[in-house]
Order: C-alpha cells, then sequence, then structure tokens
C-alpha cells in the first residue's frame, strides 16, 4: 500500500492534482487518478489541493497504539515545528498530552538536528563543495529520483529524524525502545522504510493524525498542567524548521549574505535551481534545500491557521527563550550520522517526433497552431500530456477542449438533424431556443421566435405544470392553430441550467393513418356481415331442397325393400 492513496468514489475527472504535482507522478486509469508511489517524491500538494479529499495518507496512528497495548517501551520524537503546529497551547502543555497517551518520554528532534547541522559543516570543512543540504526527504526523493547524476553533490548526512533514533536507541543501550516520529510532513513516512535507514523509526505520525488521537481520547490539552520535554543540547537547533534554520545550527547563519551559501524552499524554485544545476555547481559551498515554502513551518499536515509569518515568529521566539547550553562532545555517546544514498529512478519510454504527433491527432491537434497549451488536463503543454500518454501515465481523453468542442459539436449536430422537434423555455416561459425540425412543425422558418412568450405560439400549459411540481410529464397534444397538428410532448425540468426542455414527436400522419385504418376496418366489417348474410340464406334454400329430396328417396327405398321380401306394395 502507498504512503498516498486515491478513493477512487470521490475522484471526479477534476485533474487538480496533476495540475499542482511537481513531478506528475500520478496515473489516470478509467478517470481517476492514482499515485504512482515509486515516483511519488510525498511533497503533499495533491493532498492539500483535491476538493473532493479523495486523498488519502496512511496512518500509523494503529500501529503505535499497538506497541503501547503490548507495553512496548514507545519514545515519542517531537518536530520543532509543533510550537507552530499548535499555537493555541503551550508547549509542555502538548509534552504532557503526550505523555497523556501512553508515550514513556517526549523528546525534541532538535536534539539531533543540532549534530546533524554540525555533520554538515564537517563535509565543508573536509573541502567538499556545491553540497545540498540532505534534512529534507522530500527534496531527497526529487534528486535520487528525477536527478540522479546530481546524488555525489547530496550530503551524506542522515535527516534530524533519522540521527534522533539512533541517539535516543544509542542512550538507552541497546534497551528494546519503539521511537515514534511527529511532525507535519508526509515525506518522513516514506523516508522511515528507504532501505539505507530502515529499521531506524518504528512509525511516523502526523500533528493532523496527534490531534484526532487526542480528540479520541476526549484528551483537552488546555487543561494539562504543562511539563517539560526530555532534552539534551540544543541551542539554535530549535530553528531548524525555518529557511535557514540548518545554517543557523550550523552558526553559518552570518554567510548567508555571501554568494557560497544560500536557501531555496518551494518545490518548483528547488526544480529550477537543479534544473541548472550544472551551470551553477561552481558558485556554491552549500544549499539547503527545502520543498515547502519557508521551510518545514509550512509543512502539508501542519494544520496550524496562523500566518507563515507567525508561525517563523514563534520558532524562532521558542528557540531563542530555550537555549541549552550545548554539551561538550566528548561527553556524550553520539552515533553515527552519515548514510548513503542510492539511486531510485525508474526510467520511462520516450516517444519519437512521429509517435507523438499521432497521440495529438487523437485530439484535433495536426499543426503547432492547435496546441492550446492551456493546462486544463494537469501538464504544463500538449506535448508534455502526449508523452505521459505514450507512457501510460495519462488517457488522451483529459484534453478538456477537444472533448468540449467534440461534444458539443455532437450534441449540436444531434439537436439539427433529430426529426423530432426541441424547445427550451425559461422560468418566464420565454422562448430560449428551439431546434429546425419544431420550426418546420410549427411553420416557423425565418421567424424571430427566440425570446418571445411561448403562448403566442402553443398551449404553456404543460411548461408551466413541470415548472411548478419540478416532475417530468408526457402527454398527447393537438394544436388545431396547426391544421391539427397532434404531438407526443415531454417535457422536463433542467435543474442545473433552470430551463424548461420540451421534445415534440409529430404523430399526425400516424393518427390520419390509424383513422383511415378504422375505416378500412369498419368498411370490411360491414362488408362481411353482408356476406354472411347473403350464405346463411343459401344454406337455408340449399337445406329445404336436401330436405324434399330425403324424403323421397326415403320412400322409395322402403317399397323396394318390401317388393324384395315380397310384399304387397300399394300404389
Amino acid at each position: 500500500m502507498g504512503i498516498i492513496t486515491t478513493e477512487k468514489t470521490s475522484c471526479r475527472d477534476c485533474y487538480k492534482c496533476i495540475r499542482h504535482c511537481p513531478v506528475k507522478a500520478i496515473r489516470l486509469s478509467m478517470g481517476h487518478a492514482e499515485i504512482v508511489d515509486e515516483r511519488c517524491i510525498k511533497d503533499g500538494k495533491c493532498t492539500l489541493v483535491c476538493p473532493q479529499g479523495a486523498k488519502k495518507i496512511h496512518s500509523e496512528v494503529d500501529d503505535v497504539q499497538e506497541f503501547l497495548r503490548n507495553d512496548e517501551l514507545v519514545i515519542a520524537s517531537l518536530a520543532p515545528s509543533f510550537v507552530a503546529g499548535f499555537p493555541d497551547v503551550q508547549p509542555g502543555q502538548i509534552v504532557a498530552a503526550l505523555k497523556k497517551l501512553g508515550f514513556a518520554s517526549v523528546r525534541e528532534t532538535a536534539e539531533a538536528a543540532h549534530w546533524v547541522a554540525r555533520e554538515h559543516l564537517k563535509i565543508l570543512e573536509e573541502g567538499k563543495k556545491g553540497v545540498i543540504t540532505s534534512s529534507c526527504p522530500a527534496v531527497n526523493s526529487l534528486i535520487y529520483t528525477y536527478y540522479p547524476h546530481l546524488l555525489p553533490y547530496l550530503a551524506s548526512v542522515v535527516s534530524p529524524m533519522i540521527g534522533h533514533a539512533r541517539m535516543i536507541r544509542k542512550e538507552w543501550g541497546g534497551k528494546h525502545v519503539k521511537v515514534a516520529f511527529i511532525g507535519p510532513c508526509i515525506a518522513k513516512k516514506s523516508e522511515r522504510i528507504e532501505e539505507e535507514v530502515a529499521g531506524e523509526v518504528d512509525a511516523v505520525l502526523t500533528f493532523d493524525e496527534i490531534r484526532e488521537w487526542f480528540s479520541r481520547e476526549n484528551i483537552v490539552v488546555s487543561s494539562l498542567a504543562p511539563e517539560p520535554a526530555d532534552v539534551s543540547s540544543i541551542q539554535w537547533a530549535r530553528a531548524f524548521p525555518v529557511e535557514g534554520g540548518l545554517m543557523k545550527a550550523a552558526s553559518l547563519d552570518k554567510e548567508l549574505l555571501s554568494r557560497e551559501f544560500a536557501v531555496i524552499t518551494g518545490i518548483d524554485r528547488c526544480k529550477n535551481f537543479l534544473d541548472d544545476f550544472e551551470r551553477e555547481k561552481t558558485g556554491f559551498k552549500m544549499l539547503e534545500l527545502m520543498s515547502c515554502e519557508g521551510g518545514c513551518i509550512d509543512g502539508p499536515l501542519l494544520g496550524s491557521d496562523i500566518s507563515l509569518y507567525e508561525r517563523r515568529q514563534r520558532i524562532i521566539e521558542y528557540a531563542e527563550n530555550n537555549l541549552v547550553v550545548e554539551e561538550k562532545k566528548d561527553t556524550l555517546d553520539l552515533p553515527d550520522f552519515r548514510r548513503d544514498f542510492e539511486i531510485r529512478s525508474i526510467p520511462l519510454p520516450q516517444p519519437n517526433e512521429e509517435e507523438l504527433k499521432q497521440i495529438l491527432s487523437y485530439t484535433g491537434k495536426f499543426t503547432q497552431k492547435d496546441e492550446l497549451n492551456c493546462g486544463a488536463c494537469g501538464y504544463d503543454t500538449c506535448r508534455d500530456k502526449a508523452v505521459a500518454v505514450f507512457q501510460g501515465l495519462a488517457e488522451a481523453e483529459m484534453c478538456i477542449p477537444y472533448m468540449r468542442a467534440r461534444a458539443e459539436s455532437f450534441s449540436s449536430f444531434l439537436i439539427a438533424v433529430t426529426p423530432n422537434g426541441i424547445m427550451l423555455v425559461d422560468e418566464n416561459m420565454r422562448i430560449v431556443d428551439l431546434n429546425p425540425a419544431l420550426r418546420n412543425m410549427l411553420s416557423l422558418k425565418g421567424q424571430m421566435v427566440v425570446g418571445k412568450n411561448i403562448d403566442e405560439y402553443i398551449d404553456p400549459s404543460p411548461f408551466i405544470e413541470v415548472f411548478r411540481t419540478k416532475k417530468a410529464i408526457t402527454r398527447e397534444v393537438r394544436y388545431s392553430a396547426y391544421e391539427g397538428l397532434v404531438m407526443n410532448l415531454s417535457v422536463f425540468y433542467l435543474e442545473k441550467s433552470r430551463l424548461l426542455m420540451g421534445i415534440f414527436v409529430d404523430l399526425t400522419q400516424q393518427r390520419v393513418q390509424e383513422k383511415n385504418l378504422e375505416e378500412i376496418r369498419e368498411k370490411t366489417l360491414r362488408n362481411a356481415q353482408q356476406v354472411v348474410a347473403n350464405q346463411m340464406m343459401v344454406a337455408q334454400e340449399i337445406a329445404s331442397l336436401l330436405g324434399e329430396t330425403t324424403a323421397e328417396t326415403k320412400s322409395l327405398l322402403s317399397k323396394l325393400g318390401k317388393i324384395l321380401r315380397g310384399e304387397v306394395v300399394e300404389e
């Protein structure tokens, strides 16, 4: 099961998720948008923009609850952005609420962020240049999936989440513990199961999932007495979620105005930079890339209504007011904070020019002028969409302008050629439109009919009845004013357009034929009755004659019998 899935029954052909997905990791199947998990970077844009709420995120709350039911020692690693994600309560109240859920200890991920920042600094001290920070899992996924040639520049350092899990496990001296990370990021769920770090973190929960859990357990966070989190050395690492936070934690913040150090936030800007990386790489030492605008404080599941500026202020204020003096490194038993990244890109087939032209032709694009590049399908250009069709990620029918033009053309053709009359009437009983067939039936060719009241031409009562009841009717009507025209009239109310539609089927010839047939039937019946009467008379005459003959025959035979017996026969 993927991290992000689609509820097909709620997915309605709007293509909004495709328009906002920065890597188009979505496949259209039977009109439904399916996430291509192996190509998805889990930035979460699709979950935020889906108007039907059809995108669902895999939850690991049940896993954590199972750990707790089994009396496992579960430790929470709380992302520093929590002070922006829960602005209505005190930080200590969140700690108390998590312990009330059953977590044995609540630690701040900033503990590891402090050392992760130092590890990036160490890479610079080793003389490396063109280093891309590796704390954002969505950016990491973007690089190893879509820019695999840039992997050598990605810092071989774990994220604070992985680093913190390693720190916790080492502190507990090998004792069996479960580590659950809590933050605003969907990509962390995917990072947790990456082969190079699998098993370090046991579950990833989002702030939204934690809120729902609090609600199910009837925990009113604002009513709890604040409790401090268990922390070691942090210093400025609590500022990690804001843009430039890693640089600040690594004491490189004074270098941000230098061309050698920079911060880029927002996945589209990150992509633009990576596209030009070969040209830019010689000009900087370290670049901090973050997929969310402004940093992790704009994470997809932060769940906060306060402005981005206020979130940033809260993070900085919390960091300033809660500085923890750094412990000497030699007094800490620190784990290794390094890791490797493997290429995970899956090359897709590319069409040649002829194949591309053929796909474009399916939607009426035969010349460059036909390519509108409107983006309605979710792709930037018609050719991008055609490539996606070739790769099995899109459907040709996604071209909305073409399908609309075809539908309008077909419906207009159908209305124009149908032998049945069609009339559209508004709620004020004014004629909105009527087709050629009805004009012929009512002898209205060339007349200005549209906009006039329907009662100027026909009886409006069926239309008035349907408008009043909103229920369709079908009845036979006769229009004496039009040479006895007989119609089968069906009237419907079109709710969305607030129009009444009448469909007229001409029954005049059918009724004439029925009348003629009835006359023929009656005449035939009369003739048949006369024939039967005549036959009866003949039959009676024949029967009379046969009766006399039979009597004479009987008398003769009787006499013959007497003669043969020798009896006396009287004359």
